[in-house]
């Protein structure tokens, strides 16, 4: 249930835009601005997630050492995909 509400000022042409979509669509404004916001803001997390989990998941790793010996090859091998990647 929405409980939340937010008030957002756009310039004319951008929500007769939005309408015209919308009606088109079948849809109302605020939907289309919720998915939005579903899209750009909240589903990045997810993806950075799912980045982060498959990147763990490649990784080749002794998980039979102890706890701080698999945290800092995790950090190593963190570290070094960051610098190859800013060697592109």
């Amino acid at each position: 249930m929405k409980t939340k509400r937010v008030e957002i000022l756009f310039e004319p042409k951008e929500y007769r835009t939005l309408e015209e979509r919308a009606r088109v669509e079948g849809r109302t404004v605020g939907s289309m601005i919720r998915e939005a916001v579903a899209k750009y803001v909240v589903a990045p997390d997810d993806e950075k997630r799912r980045e982060a989990a498959e990147w763990f998941s490649s990784q080749e790793m002794d998980f039979d050492s102890d706890w701080e010996k698999v945290k800092q090859e995790i950090i190593d091998a963190r570290v070094e995909s960051i610098e190859k990647s800013l060697g592109d």
